[in-house]
């Protein structure tokens, strides 16, 4: 387990439709009855300790990042390591999160925030908690209007539902 406190959620909610994003998987908005969830989310985070915020590059993911910023007052940088998944095997997805992690496990950051994508909060939390991820647990993340808190006194999800 990670000696560094992580705060990870998913971008806000983009689509409705139980196929995922089809041909819009780059360019997918937040829907209007995703950012109240993600406002609540902000609020909760906005008492949280903050030492570096980093997001996907992907459109839902920019703009969740955007409403956090806009009421903690907290950036987010890009880094494409968290991007979604979009035609890349499995490896390729489990070899980049681990790079990411890595990366920070060598920073002076103590209390990460992360906006990214299913896929990716299932490989960080595989990582961090178990020290692998595989196939397995490729599905095992938390949805839109969610707060996934990894720290190392345990794991918990906050949860900020979507009304739909």
């Amino acid at each position: 387990m990670s000696d560094k406190n992580w705060y990870i959620f998913r971008h806000g909610l983009a689509t409705l439709s139980k196929r995922g994003y089809g041909d819009q998987i780059r360019t997918a908005q937040v829907l209007p009855e995703g950012i109240p969830p993600v406002q609540r989310l902000a609020r909760y985070l906005d008492i949280c300790a903050y030492d570096w915020g980093v997001r996907s590059e992907f459109l839902r993911c920019a703009q969740t990042a955007d409403i956090v910023t806009v009421i903690t007052g907290r950036t987010f940088v890009t880094d494409a390591r968290l991007n979604e998944r979009v035609e890349e095997p499995f490896d390729t997805i489990r070899d980049r999160v681990k790079a990411f992690i890595d990366e920070m496990e060598k920073t002076p950051h103590q209390h990460i925030w992360v906006c990214t994508h299913g896929i990716v909060i299932a490989a960080l939390r595989s990582w961090l908690v178990r020290g692998e991820f595989s196939r397995q647990y490729e599905n095992d993340y938390i949805q839109p209007g969610e707060l996934l808190k990894i720290a190392p006194e345990g794991v918990d999800v906050v949860k900020f539902e979507v009304l739909v």
